[in-house]
């Protein structure tokens, strides 16, 4: 195992046993394109079929090292049937590099899905993605 990989799996252990109130608590882990990066993702029941949805990612290396027009990570929630919806762009912390983000989400049943983009604004996913879930809140 790499140096990271144990504390990764630390950083997960204590978000999934320290953190209370959630309803869910979901593993991210990077793709293909960000295999170390790793994080969790924390659900809460809004009712209405909302969910309050906490992202935080680390072992983040920055956008543009995927390729140089990129700047920023975002987050998208996708449901079964339907177009992205962007939840926001993660603050970026270049130093820690880690990602955090929390939105509401539309929907008690989506796709977690976390790309890389050249603004923080795009209409769609781009094709760097970063990390994925699935995400259902009972």
């Amino acid at each position: 195992m790499t140096p990271k990989a144990p504390r990764s799996l630390l950083v997960i252990a204590f978000f999934l046993f320290a953190a209370c109130g959630a309803d869910g608590r979901f593993v991210l882990i990077g793709s293909a394109r960000a295999p170390s990066a790793s994080g969790i993702v924390e659900v809460d029941d809004l009712g209405d079929d909302n969910a309050q949805v906490a992202v935080h990612l680390e072992f983040l290396h920055p956008p543009n090292r995927l390729d140089p027009s990129l700047t920023t990570f975002v987050a998208w929630f996708v449901p079964p049937n339907g177009a992205a919806v962007r939840a926001g762009a993660l603050r970026y912390d270049s130093a820690q590099r880690t990602g955090d983000l929390t939105q509401t989400a539309p929907f008690h049943r989506f796709n977690l899905l976390v790309t890389a983009e050249r603004d923080s604004k795009p209409t769609k996913p781009s094709a760097f993605v970063i990390a994925t879930q699935d995400v259902v809140v009972d």
